[in-house]
């Protein structure tokens, strides 16, 4: 067997643990993302990313955020855009990180309401 294909069965078979650990958008990987608390710029939760958004590429081109609501109102979902949007480190879990944002609870309640 030649060295390059050993390198491709290997990084194949590994592949899958090792994308998780890369970072995908804001320095931060798919796992950290997809478990982030959204932060206002004073640092108080505003929500939580639901999921991560993907062009056809792979590329990520956005996050789906779920904004807190107080009962009974349901929380509003909607979709934004990378652009100021940025990790910050989480102030109450020592190693975890937060997306911080500089819009507002209003902002986002103003928004069309996206898919889940």
């Amino acid at each position: 067997m030649k060295p390059i294909a050993l390198a491709t069965l290997i990084a194949a078979c590994i592949s899958p643990s090792l994308a998780a650990a890369q970072p995908v958008a804001l320095g931060l990987t798919r796992l950290q993302l997809e478990d982030a608390d959204v932060v206002d710029l004073q640092g108080r939760e505003i929500g939580e990313v639901e999921r991560i958004v993907t062009s056809p590429e792979g590329r990520v081109t956005g996050l789906i955020l779920e904004i807190d609501q107080r009962d009974p109102k349901p929380d509003h979902i909607v979709q934004v855009p990378l652009t100021g949007l940025a990790a910050v480190p989480d102030r109450d879990d020592r190693g975890e990180f937060d997306v911080q944002t500089r819009q507002g609870v209003a902002e986002f309640l103003s928004m069309p309401a996206a898919t889940r």
